[in-house]
């Protein structure tokens, strides 16, 4: 915020009144960074407990219903997939970088399935959801895609359509201010939703997590057999 700063130098142990040392910046910039990393790994947290109550409960709280175009224009819905694992992830074709990583994760994931678990990864399906319909058209998709798994599905909609599904899967998105020349990007939920065949929530995977990580939690959840 917007405060006085002769008021910090009544702060204990600090003052404006004395020089700055190199080393007092550095603590002030490990502490900042220290909380960001603090906040990040709570909220990772808390979603990954959340998820765990919904998966432990068989009741998915999560997704639903919903239908979008792929990239050559043809109606998808939920039931498409059916029968399929999917690995889904919302995002946007000119985000930066984390939507990037995020999808080069994915692929990263499907090649270790595909060399150690062969028979899992004929049944998994990555999706990725545009939520930026304004700009994200079918030959802006179809450009952005070259640069990713072959595997992977893309898709779009209206607007309404994207916002209707964002909804159901609780993906937080706000687009932010736009530049002078009407660039702008989007904050959105950097989560991975994994469904099993059935649509219903598996698992989410959240991006601290390394595709070993990923490996692993899809072949637990592919694999696991409940006792009755």
């Amino acid at each position: 915020g917007t405060g006085n700063p002769e008021g910090l130098g009544e702060s204990p142990g600090f003052s404006l009144r004395g020089p700055v040392t190199w080393p007092a910046l550095g603590l002030v910039a490990i502490a900042s960074a220290s909380a960001v990393a603090y906040y990040k790994i709570e909220r990772e947290r808390r979603l990954e407990n959340a998820m765990g109550k919904v998966v432990s409960t068989g009741k998915p709280a999560i997704g639903g219903p919903w239908s979008l175009v792929d990239l050559d224009g043809n109606l998808v819905t939920n039931k498409s997939f059916e029968g399929k694992w999917t690995l889904l992830y919302f995002g946007f074709a000119r985000c930066p970088d984390i939507c990037p990583s995020e999808m080069v994760k994915v692929g990263k994931v499907m090649d270790i399935l595909k060399k150690e678990h062969p028979a899992l990864h004929k049944n998994i399906q990555p999706i990725f959801v545009s939520i930026d319909p304004a700009r994200d058209s079918l030959k802006a998709l179809r450009d952005y895609s070259t640069d990713f798994h072959p595997s992977f599905v893309f898709l779009t909609g209206a607007p309404q359509q994207v916002q209707a599904m964002a909804k159901k899967f609780r993906v937080y998105m706000s687009k932010a201010d736009e530049t002078e020349d009407g660039d702008y990007l989007v904050d959105h939920s950097i989560v991975i939703y994994f469904h099993d065949e059935t649509g219903d929530i598996a698992d989410c995977f959240t991006q601290s997590m390394r595709p070993s990580d990923v490996v692993e939690k899809v072949v637990e959840r592919m694999t696991f057999v409940p006792t009755y």
